[in-house]
This record gives C-alpha cells, structure tokens and sequence, in this order.
C-alpha cells in the first residue's frame, strides 16, 4: 500500500501563508491561520520559512503513545484520524510527536490531525511556488 504524506521545501516558501488560509478555510470555513493545521513560522536569523505539519510518520509515534485508542489510519490515504469518543485531549500524541503538530480542537475537547483533505490537500494545489507537496514517503520513521 502506498504512504504518501506532506513534504515541505523551505527554500521554495516565499512566506504568502495561503496554505494556513487554505486550510482554515476548507476545514472551518472561516480564514484564521492559527486554526490550520499547517502553520508557517519564520526563522529570522536564516530568513527562511518553515512548515509545521502532520508528516504522517510510518511508525506513528503518537498512535503508539495513546492509551485510549483514539488515534488510527485512514484506509484509503493513511491519514491519522482520531476517534472523538474515545479521544480525552491528554495530550500524549503531542508529546510524542517529533514535530508537536497534533492540535486541540476547537472546544479543547479532542485532538485534530492534518486529513490530507481525503488524499488531495488543499494546502499543496494553492501553493504558488510547489513548496509543498504530496508524495511518497521516502523513511519509515518519523524523519520524512
């Protein structure tokens, strides 16, 4: 089965953040970037841009790390999703996770994860300089 996932090239980003209204936009359906699930920060002493992102790792820590079975794979993009019912917003999966990109949801109730828009992101089509993209994974760990 293929895993593919987000990759990000900082040298790409010119810093426009349309991926962080993007995604607020598709999934809350109002343009706030500090509701995305991808977030651009800058670096300025490298002035450079990066990404902050679910990279989708193959061994999944954060599933690994939750003892209330919240946290699965989709089947058709391998996208980590969570079970709201089950999910008690411990914050383990952010612990564990080597980029802390698993966020609280709205209401602090359960934790979100990146969907990859069911194998399309929206966050890779609006981006002007292809500084994001869908691909195949390339490690088995979480350093992709």
């Amino acid at each position: 089965m293929s895993h593919k996932s987000l990759h990000f090239e900082s040298s790409k980003c010119i810093g426009c953040r349309l991926c962080e209204i993007i995604c607020s936009l598709s999934h809350y359906q109002v343009i706030n970037p500090e509701m995305a699930l991808i977030r651009i920060r800058r670096d300025h002493v490298k002035q450079i841009d990066n990404a902050i992102y679910c990279h989708q790792c193959i061994d999944a820590p954060c599933i690994e790390s939750c003892e209330y079975e919240a946290l699965s794979r989709e089947l058709e993009t391998n996208a980590i999703i969570v079970d709201e019912k089950n999910c008690i917003a411990c914050m383990d999966c952010y612990y564990a996770c080597p980029y802390s990109t698993p966020k609280l949801n709205l209401s602090n109730e359960h934790i979100v994860f990146c969907d990859l828009c069911g194998g399309e992101p929206a966050c890779v089509a609006i981006c002007p300089e292809h500084a994001i993209q869908y691909l195949e994974n390339k490690s088995n760990s979480g350093e992709n």
